[in-house]
């Protein structure tokens, strides 16, 4: 059988190779929102967690110098519940050069974590 090419209507439309390369740039497209997307979650994650701690530590900072007018050298640890999490929380009181102040630190980490999520370094002056 023989076709003559006269005969045949224009077909439209996009060949194998074009859409191909059309899924490619889709594909890569996607992926990079997808990563995006991701880390911008991560990042939220992460940003909710330091916010709970900082108000951890700044409960337990207000604590201290309601509890007593001068806080007394040395660590103190304990286990807080906020935001439907268990919170480690370590308070050190040091003694400075000047009579009238004292340095406090205060770290927050999961109960099982080794490196605090937060850090909040305060001081405390006698009237």
């Amino acid at each position: 059988m023989h076709f003559n090419r006269r005969y045949c209507a224009p077909q439209g439309g996009f060949t194998l190779v074009e859409v191909l390369v059309a899924v490619v740039i889709f594909g890569v497209i996607a992926a990079s929102v997808l990563q995006a997307t991701q880390r911008s979650v991560r990042q939220q994650r992460v940003m909710e967690e330091r916010l709970a701690a900082n108000w951890v530590a700044q409960q337990v900072l207000s604590q201290m110098r309601l509890q007593t007018p001068w806080p007394p050298v040395g660590e103190q640890t304990e286990e807080v519940t906020f935001a439907l999490r268990e919170w480690a929380v370590a308070a050190r009181v040091e003694d400075t050069n000047e009579e009238r102040l004292r340095h406090i630190i205060i770290q927050v980490r999961h109960p099982d974590g080794e490196n605090p999520v937060l850090t909040l370094d305060a001081w405390a002056a006698r009237e």
